[in-house]
C-alpha cells in the first residue's frame, strides 16, 4: 500500500514538472530569409524578461530540405525554462516537400495541433504574396491534411479555434477594460475566422524597410501601401492568422511568437502577461502588427472605407480555397486559370519594384555564373587582399 503512495506521489511531481512543447513550422522565401527571420526571432528577446537558448545557431536551421533545431524559452528572472519549441524549416508548398511534412506531422511527437505555421513573404516581390500565400493553403489542405488520421485534424482544427476564441477573448478584454469576465464570449464578426486550417498562422512579411525604396525610387503612394495591408489582412482574418511587416532590426518576432504560443503555457495570466507586450499597429506603415483574434472587417476599413473588404473575402473563398493545388502551380503571373481575386491584387501591385511583364514578353534573365569560373577569375583579387 505504501509502494503505491509513493509512486503515486513520484508521478505527481513528474507531472508538475513536464514542460509543454510546441512546433514552429517555417515555410517561404530563401534559406537566408528563413535564416534571417529565426535569428531575429532569438536576438529580438534581449530586450524581455526571456531568453532562447537554441540548440544550434539559428543562421545553420534552413540548410537543408527539412531544417530542424529546438528553443528553449527561458525565463531569465526565475531561471525557469517555460517552453521548449521545435524549429522545423522547408522551402515552400512545392510537391516534392509534402511527403516530408507529412511524414513529419505523422510522428507521435509532432502533433498537428502543436504547429504554429510561419509563412514568410517578402517586400522585394509584393506581388507575389497572395499567389504565395494561395499556394501554401492549398498545399496543406490538398496534399498534407488528407493524408493525415481523420482524427488528428479534427482534433487540430478544435484545438487551433479554443486558442484563437483565447486570444480574441484576451484582445477584446484589453480593449475594453480588465473588468470583464475572464471567460467573456466574443462572438465571431463577418469574414473572421471562417475558413480555419487546422494550425495557428502567423505571416511575416520581412524587408519592411524597402517601402521606402518603393516610394522614393518607385513611385508608390500610400493608397497602395494601404492597398496591400487591406488585401492581406481581408485574407489572414478568415483564416485566424497574424500578420507582422518586419524590418532588419524589428524587435517584435519574439513578442509576437510568444504571445501566440501563451495559451500552451496553461493559465490565463500568462496570456495576458503576454498580450502587453504585443501592441497591435496599422499606422506605421513599416511595422504593421496584427495579433490572432485581433482584427475585424470594421477595423480593416478604418483604413480605407472605400475598400471591398466583403469582395475580398468571398472571392477568396470562392475562387482560391475551392481551387485544387495545381491552380497556382506555375510562375507566371499571367497565366490562364488564374484566380480573378489573385488578378485584382496584381493589377494594383504589378508595378511594385519593376514593371509587369506583357503577355509574350520576353523575361529578361540574367545568366548565373558558373562558382569555379567566377572564382578563377577573380583569384588575382582575392589572393591581393591582406587580411
Amino acid at each position: 500500500m505504501q509502494t503505491d503512495i509513493w509512486t503515486s506521489l513520484l508521478a505527481s511531481a513528474v507531472n508538475d514538472k513536464v514542460v509543454p512543447e510546441r512546433c514552429l513550422l517555417v515555410t517561404g522565401g530563401s534559406t537566408d530569409t528563413q535564416n534571417a527571420y529565426l535569428q531575429q526571432f532569438v536576438s529580438s528577446a534581449a530586450g524581455t524578461r526571456y531568453t532562447v537558448r537554441a540548440s544550434i545557431s539559428p543562421s545553420g536551421v534552413a540548410s537543408f530540405a527539412l531544417g530542424y533545431a529546438y528553443y528553449d524559452l527561458m525565463d531569465r528572472e526565475q531561471d525557469e525554462l517555460l517552453l521548449r519549441l521545435h524549429i522545423y524549416t522547408f522551402p515552400g508548398p512545392q510537391p516534392e516537400y509534402s511527403r516530408l511534412v507529412v511524414d513529419l506531422l505523422s510522428r507521435h511527437d509532432v502533433l498537428l495541433e502543436d504547429v504554429l505555421l510561419v509563412v514568410l513573404l517578402d517586400w522585394n516581390e509584393p506581388r507575389r504574396w497572395l499567389r504565395d500565400l494561395a499556394r501554401t493553403i492549398l498545399f496543406l489542405k490538398n496534399q498534407i491534411f488528407p493524408e493525415l488520421p481523420l482524427d488528428e485534424y479534427s482534433h487540430g482544427i478544435k484545438k487551433a479555434a479554443e486558442r484563437y476564441k483565447l486570444l480574441s477573448s484576451t484582445s477584446f478584454r484589453s480593449e475594453l477594460g480588465h473588468g470583464l469576465s475572464l471567460n467573456v464570449d466574443v462572438p465571431l464578426g463577418t469574414g473572421e475566422y471562417d475558413a480555419p486550417l487546422g494550425v495557428d498562422m502567423l505571416v511575416a512579411v520581412m524587408n519592411s524597410e524597402r517601402i521606402d525604396v518603393l516610394e522614393r525610387q518607385f513611385g508608390r503612394k500610400d493608397d497602395e501601401f494601404d492597398f496591400i495591408q487591406q488585401f492581406l489582412r481581408t485574407v489572414l482574418l478568415k483564416h485566424g492568422a497574424s500578420l507582422v511587416y518586419l524590418s532588419c532590426d524589428s524587435k517584435t518576432p519574439f513578442q509576437l511568437v510568444y504571445y501566440l504560443l501563451s495559451p500552451s503555457l496553461g493559465s490565463q495570466s500568462a496570456i495576458t502577461s503576454a498580450a502587453k507586450s504585443v501592441m497591435p499597429n496599422v499606422i506605421d506603415r513599416d511595422a504593421i502588427l496584427i495579433p490572432s483574434g485581433w482584427d475585424s472587417w470594421s477595423k480593416i476599413l478604418l483604413i480605407r472605407d472605400d475598400f471591398d473588404v466583403e469582395g475580398v473575402s468571398s472571392g477568396w473563398s470562392s475562387e482560391v480555397l475551392n481551387s485544387d493545388s495545381s491552380a497556382f502551380a506555375g510562375e507566371d503571373e499571367n497565366e490562364e486559370g488564374t484566380a480573378t481575386i489573385i488578378e485584382a491584387y496584381e493589377d494594383v501591385v504589378h508595378a511594385f519594384g519593376g514593371a509587369r511583364r506583357t503577355q509574350g514578353e520576353a523575361e529578361v534573365v540574367q545568366p548565373a555564373v558558373d562558382t569555379q569560373a567566377f572564382l578563377k577569375e577573380t583569384l588575382a583579387e582575392q589572393n591581393s587582399i591582406k587580411v
